[in-house]
């Protein structure tokens, strides 16, 4: 994806929130995560070599992810979190998602192994997040 569309698209999931705070958005490097929230700054950072290789569907699910955190004023993947991303994608949905998060991070050259993690899931024996 372009930097213009990734921010675009930022701006799309606000809306779609419904979060009216300010919020920003930074393409940054980084060495072992694929995206975070900064509470004390309001700034969603995206790491920008997922920018290269995740294509529109993915990059949405990585920023609704992250807001998510900041809409429930929660960093933790708890109840509250999977139900409010469940909003937005049924189970299904959201393993395939991952699934295919991780084979792109495992097929991409420039991007380093740890940072494939992702959480468990409060309810399930399934894991999450991109």
């Amino acid at each position: 994806m372009e930097r213009k569309e990734v921010i675009r698209l930022f701006r799309e999931v606000v809306r779609e929130l419904g979060l009216e705070k300010v919020v920003r958005i930074r393409i940054v490097p980084m060495k072992r995560k694929i995206a975070s929230f900064s509470f004390k700054t309001k700034t969603l950072r995206i790491n920008r070599n997922i920018v290269e290789i995740f294509d529109e569907k993915l990059m949405r699910f990585i920023i609704l992810h992250e807001l998510i955190h900041f809409k429930i004023n929660d960093v933790n993947h708890g109840k509250e979190f999977f139900e409010e991303l469940g909003r937005y994608y049924s189970e299904k949905t959201m393993k395939s998602l991952e699934i295919e998060i991780i084979k792109r991070l495992i097929s991409s050259s420039n991007l380093n192994s740890e940072i494939i993690h992702f959480p468990q899931s409060p309810d399930s024996s399934t894991s999450r997040e991109p």
